[in-house]
């Protein structure tokens, strides 16, 4: 016999003799054997067709629905159903097919199909075939019942091979998990529950090994989990107490007299009637570990590429120079490399480690033995100065330092430029503990960057108050966000041809309780850096939709609404979602919307933002470059992008026409939007000459001050209402409302 099936029938000890000897003991015998040889040949070549109705009978049972999803596998299910139950009839009944019918129903076990289903075939196949029979000899019984006998001998010979399959599999597993535990590097023992002292009824090697015993000496004795002795195992008498898991650390003297730390783990092994009758438990030697702690130690305070102090022991001796401070004072220096970033990605990891060092090294030497150079992690460092003569002399530590981190490094043949920026803080003046000097420091160390790189900047006072009013404003957005302050305003956008206005765009402002009115540039860039710009942006574009559904139930009609969006909103995988979400809430036309995102976002991932831009313009949204000009994407890359309009950047307006350079930008951009068919849009218009030279240009619209400015909606409102629409001729002008 060939093959897995094979293989089990010889563990099993199935051979011809036993083939042979089960056939007797169910009367399966030739007669039987050429019955069922009579029935195969009258049956029809496709199979039985039992297996249709028994498919659809299992479709309908719960537990077995969820594997017969879909028809292709109901399909081949069948096929394979009616293979096996022709064969059955085949008359041929020897190892080669006790071997098949052992693979069969070691594949079932193994897939955890238990044996009623598969007995539940062979029912289904039997009540058909009961049928078939009857009709084959037209009832006459002489016929009818010893072809159904044999074929009941045949069902049962093959139901008993198919539950030995599963009987020897639970033997597998039950040897398999033996001969784990035997193997198992952890010593694993079981203790009577039952008995005083809880004796070891089982160890296995790794046990004995642990406890250096010899083999067999402990089974029997008390179960170290029962120890009176140190404390070590109070753990694992209050698991014992309460019938819980238990873990410890234990120190143990084997009989050899070596000392050897192990991990306890013990768990209670329960009953039917939830009584513990045992415990198990593993001991894991950890003998190693604990002799490397000290080592670990020392690990943990340095820093494993450099070798420099880390952040821990650099606090640690910060602290302690700050408490024995005498008449001197101290200073500390933190230390960024410039353009690091670079130096990884464009050459790997392996020569950024090198580099960095390299620039522990260069820091060292340019230190006194008492002073302290760290690694604080990346490419940070910071510097640590005690007993500092004077303001100057921490400033000629750090021109050294950068003036030393300035020579060139090579590293594998390779010639790299190397700067770094300092910001020093110093004792008392800008702190007096250790987290304020760090935080000071690194401060200073962004405004050197700030200042052009490559040098270093004192902490300065007023520096805390700007950190202080930015802290203020992200913590006040927070709240004019959940407490209405924000406001939006609405600036008129013109057609230059008959002045009227052909839509508005969204802009908001921050009205502060405290502080008045708040613009734009000075909380749009926290609200980016945090993320608050989500949420704010879609505060606008809610709040401008709505108030556009508003005016035109109430008769005033504003043909488009353009809304920015920020790059954070722009990445959103579900923007398109999100915004047609807020158009259905506010029962505003998707094709009332412009959506302005400005070049910069959209050419930071080129292929990403085609795709985005088409999800929103499948929705009927338009879509705008905002800045046109500034973010330098090439007509090559323009032209894939699916937008309607190209808003010019406000720079190269104020220019014209007296500056022929941006009179030439601003026409190349013109014709660049005619030659591709979109819309043009001018911001920052101020003057009627500019007004007059984008008319010559064919630029279709435009936004500025000389049209109107921001308003709120109900001044933007009464101005409408009062016939204070803007024209060509009036320049623009906009009254508001009193």
């Amino acid at each position: 016999m060939q093959g897995e099936g094979g293989n089990i029938a010889r563990e099993m000890r199935i051979d011809g003799d036993e083939i042979a000897l089960r056939r007797r003991f169910l009367a399966l015998g030739d007669t039987d054997v050429e019955l069922l040889r009579r029935l195969h040949e009258v049956l029809p070549a496709d199979g039985h067709g039992f297996t249709g109705a028994f498919y659809d009978m299992l479709r309908t049972y719960p537990p077995l629905a969820g594997l017969l999803r879909d028809d292709a596998t109901v399909t081949r299910l069948r096929a394979a159903h009616e293979r096996y139950f022709r064969e059955l009839t085949a008359g041929r009944y020897d190892a080669a097919y006790v071997a098949r019918r052992l693979e069969v129903g070691l594949t079932h076990a193994r897939i955890g199909l238990e044996p009623k289903w598969y007995i539940g075939a062979f029912r289904a196949y039997l009540s058909a075939m009961m049928h078939t029979v009857w009709d084959r000899f037209d009832g006459r019984r002489e016929d009818v019942l010893p072809t159904l006998d044999a074929l009941l001998k045949i069902a049962l010979f093959d139901l008993g091979l198919t539950l030995d399959t599963y009987f020897h599999a639970d033997k597998r597993r039950i040897a398999l998990r033996d001969r784990a535990i035997e193997s198992s590097v952890n010593g694993i023992f079981i203790a009577d529950a039952q008995q005083a002292d809880y004796p070891l009824i089982y160890v296995n090697p790794a046990f004995e090994r642990a406890l250096g015993v010899r083999t067999g000496a402990v089974v029997g004795q008390p179960c170290i989990c029962r120890n009176h002795g140190d404390d070590g195992y109070a753990e694992i008498r209050h698991a014992i107490a309460s019938g819980s898991e238990g873990t410890t650390v234990l120190e143990l003297h084997r009989e050899d007299a070596e000392r050897r730390w192990v991990e306890l783990f013990l768990a209670p092994v329960r009953n039917e009637a939830d009584a513990i009758t045992h415990y198990v438990g593993v001991l894991n030697d950890v003998t190693r570990r604990k002799d490397a702690e000290e080592r670990l130690n020392h690990l943990a305070s340095h820093d494993p590429l450099t070798g420099l102090p880390n952040r821990m022991l650099f606090h640690d001796r910060l602290r302690h120079a700050i408490a024995r401070r005498n008449h001197g004072a101290l200073a500390v220096l933190f230390l960024d490399l410039d353009r690091f970033k670079l130096v990884n990605d464009g050459y790997g990891h392996d020569v950024g480690d090198a580099l960095l060092r390299e620039v522990a090294a260069r820091l060292s030497s340019c230190l006194r033995a008492e002073d302290t150079v760290a690694r604080l992690g990346g490419d940070e460092f910071v510097v640590l100065i005690e007993d500092l003569p004077g303001a100057e002399f921490a400033a000629t530590v750090a021109g050294k330092i950068a003036a030393r981190l300035a020579e060139p490094v090579v590293i594998g043949g390779r010639t790299l430029p190397v700067s770094s920026s300092v910001g020093i803080a110093l004792h008392p003046r800008d702190g007096t503990d250790p987290q304020t000097l760090l935080k000071n420091a690194d401060t200073a160390m962004y405004r050197a960057k700030e200042a052009g790189r490559s040098g270093f900047c004192f902490y300065a006072g007023e520096m805390n108050a700007q950190a202080h009013r930015r802290l203020d404003l992200e913590n006040g957005l927070r709240r004019a966000l959940a407490e209405g302050q924000l406001e939006v305003h609405y600036q008129p956008q013109v057609s230059l041809a008959d002045g009227r206005v052909s839509g508005v765009e969204a802009l908001v402002r921050w009205r502060h309780p405290r502080d008045g009115m708040i613009g734009p540039d000075e909380f749009i860039p926290i609200a980016e850096e945090t993320g608050l710009i989500v949420p704010l942006g879609e505060h606008v574009l809610r709040t401008a939709c709505k108030q556009l559904a508003d005016w035109d139930r109430r008769g005033l009609v504003v043909p488009r609404l353009a809304v920015n969006l920020s790059a954070r909103q722009f990445r959103q995988p579900d923007l398109a979602d999100r915004v047609c979400r807020i158009l259905d809430e506010t029962g505003l036309s998707s094709s009332r919307l412009e959506l302005e995102i400005t070049e910069s976002t959209v050419m930071r991932d080129a292929d990403d933002s085609v795709e985005t831009l088409r999800r929103l313009r499948a929705r009927g949204i338009s879509v705008a470059i905002d800045d046109f000009g500034t973010g330098y994407s090439s007509l090559s890359q323009l032209k894939r992008l699916p937008i309607d309009t190209l808003k010019i950047d406000r720079s190269f307006i104020e220019g014209i026409p007296g500056s022929a350079e941006d009179v030439a930008i601003v026409g190349a951009i013109a014709a660049m939007a005619r030659s591709l068919g979109l819309k043009l849009v001018a911001e920052g218009v101020e003057h009627p000459a500019q007004r007059d030279f984008l008319r010559t240009v064919e630029c279709e619209e435009a936004q500025g001050w000389l049209f109107g400015r921001p308003l709120p909606a109900d001044v933007f409102e009464c101005n409408q209402a009062g016939g204070r629409a803007t024209s060509p001729a009036d320049g623009g002008a906009v009254a508001s409302c009193g």
